[in-house]
């Protein structure tokens, strides 16, 4: 099973960038979560993009528009519901990590903007 960092990566497949990275995670958090658990994920996604945490050298707009197109079938990512407890507790141990980035990083784009 792939591990996530912080910024949303995979850590045992380096091959995919970080847009493609967020958008199956998007996609996890939709095919395996509530409703309630797919939003929130989402906004702090988005929050995370915004920050720069996704992308350093895209613009937020058009890391978002990379991150939508990229985005795959959920059940090319997630074969089978068994496999979702595992795939959210990773999302809910990356949704701890990046609200402590997120915060660190929200200063300092707010001075910038």
């Amino acid at each position: 099973m792939a591990s996530i960092s912080a910024y949303g990566a995979d850590l045992s497949n380096n091959a995919t960038g970080p847009e493609q990275r967020e958008a199956d995670l998007r996609v996890i958090a939709a095919r395996c979560g509530t409703p309630a658990f797919e939003s929130a994920f989402f906004r702090q996604s988005t929050a995370a993009v915004k920050a720069g945490l996704i992308s350093k050298d895209r613009t937020p707009v058009d890391t978002e528009k990379k991150i939508t197109a990229l985005r795959r079938s959920a059940f090319v990512l997630v074969a089978s519901t068994s496999d979702c407890p595992a795939q959210l507790a990773q999302l809910a141990a990356l949704q701890r990590t990046r609200s402590t980035l997120i915060k660190a990083a929200r200063p300092a784009f707010e001075k910038g903007h």
